[in-house]
């Protein structure tokens, strides 16, 4: 991996890391008035700690490095979400690293939104360990909230990393890399 890979994941992953504290804040009210199904929306800007850096990058680890990064800067701005969140960040990376490495790193979207529905899967599984939800919202929401979060993982999850790496390509930051080839 290139240092300049290294340093723009870096950069990248924290500016989503003070993006992910302003959603933590908001998260908890906003879910109170709007509804769970609703929040679920959400979930396409939380994967992108793995997708983003993969989409642009593609390389073995960097959807986990990317990921870490983003949590070590979320928990440093005071997340109320703690070391969950580290774990949901490595879980999310589990799912774009699995889903980038059966597609060889291509980059396709195919793969960006492959991978982004295993890391939601992977995150679903932890929500079910430790918390029981969405099962215990009851069948008809728990079905809503499954099929809005893999729904917004894969969607707003490919077009917000589509929108990053275009924009970061017009500044001439992303020369060199994989993605702009």
């Amino acid at each position: 991996m290139k240092t300049k890979e290294i340093v723009v994941i870096a950069m990248v992953a924290a500016v989503i890391g003070v993006v992910y504290t302003l959603l933590d804040f908001a998260y908890m009210p906003l879910s109170a008035v709007l509804g769970v199904v609703f929040m679920e929306l959400t979930f396409g800007i939380y994967i992108l700690s793995a997708a983003l850096p993969m989409y642009l990058v593609r390389k073995p680890g960097i959807a986990l490095f990317g990921a870490l990064v983003t949590a070590g800067v979320n928990l440093l701005l005071g997340s109320p979400y703690g070391l969950q969140l580290v774990l949901a960040g490595v879980l999310q990376a589990v799912g774009v690293e699995i889903a980038a490495a059966i597609f060889k790193y291509d980059g396709s979207s195919k793969s960006t939104v492959i991978g982004c529905i295993l890391g939601a899967v992977c995150v679903f599984c932890r929500d079910m360990y430790f918390w029981s939800s969405p099962i215990c919202y009851g069948t008809g929401i728990a079905a809503g909230v499954v099929i809005v979060r893999f729904a917004s993982a894969a969607i707003i999850g490919l077009l917000i990393c589509k929108a990053v790496k275009s924009a970061l390509s017009k500044t001439g930051v992303l020369k060199g890399f994989k993605c702009v080839e």
